[in-house]
């Protein structure tokens, strides 16, 4: 039985939980990835325009977000 992963839910979205699942999404478009944290001010810096602002700084990770 072949199981087809639609759908990923990331609980954090700091140092570890963020750029991995900016890589799973930019890699996998066809998986929903959703990241959810207690901290909204972290996910507000996430989906911010200004890549600057990212929670965490990881060289080349601006661009995978964007």
């Amino acid at each position: 039985m072949s199981t087809t992963i639609r759908s990923i839910c990331c609980i954090g979205a700091g140092y570890v939980g963020g750029p991995t699942m900016a890589v799973i999404a930019d890699r996998c478009p066809g998986i929903q990835v959703t990241v959810v944290d207690l901290n909204a001010e972290r996910i507000a810096a996430w989906n911010d325009p200004d890549r600057s602002q990212l929670p965490v700084y990881e060289p080349g990770l601006d661009a995978v977000v964007g």
